[in-house]
């Protein structure tokens, strides 16, 4: 994802539109967003490098890709909502906080309910923090067998430019 400057288009969300993207993130997610003020209107935008955006009180909490709708770390950090987790041992951290997709070998624990293209949050074995969203290859039992390959290709990391755009 290329540096992004400023958000190109930013409008308020109707009622009726904010119940369709909360009715969207629940079927593709299979979560609810939590802890958010149902009094606080969302916000949709578009950022200049092309992707749509979903944001609550000026935070980007959601973007889309490839017509994906995908949860960003602060919105996981913030408890905005909840997903399976995937969880790698600190040697694949710095891979991961990079960019990289996961592999198999640095997986050391997989949570339950992982379908095959489903959201995933990758998170540290040590501290638990999300590093990385990223979209499962395989499900939960395939994911325990495998011993080798690319399993979850990273959507979102630590330090990418949606990262930084959403710190300032």
């Amino acid at each position: 994802m290329p540096k992004i400057e400023r958000i190109k288009k930013r409008h308020l969300l109707k009622k009726r539109d904010q119940k369709e993207y909360m009715d969207r993130i629940e079927n593709e997610l299979g979560a609810q967003p939590t802890s958010l003020d149902p009094k606080v209107k969302l916000e949709e935008g578009i950022l200049d490098t092309g992707e749509r955006i979903i944001l609550y009180e000026g935070e980007i909490i959601f973007f889309e890709d490839d017509g994906q709708l995908l949860p960003t770390l602060h919105a996981l950090l913030r408890g905005v909502i909840s997903i399976p987790t995937v969880t790698v041992d600190m040697g694949a951290v710095r891979f991961v906080v990079n960019g990289a997709d996961i592999m198999r070998p640095g997986i050391t624990k997989v949570a339950d309910g992982i379908a095959s293209g489903s959201v995933v949050a990758i998170v540290d074995e040590r501290h638990g923090k999300p590093l990385a969203v990223g979209v499962s290859k395989m499900s939960t039992e395939e994911l325990r067998a495998a011993s080798e390959g690319k399993v979850i290709m990273s959507k979102h990391h630590v330090n990418d430019a949606l990262w930084n755009f959403g710190k300032g």
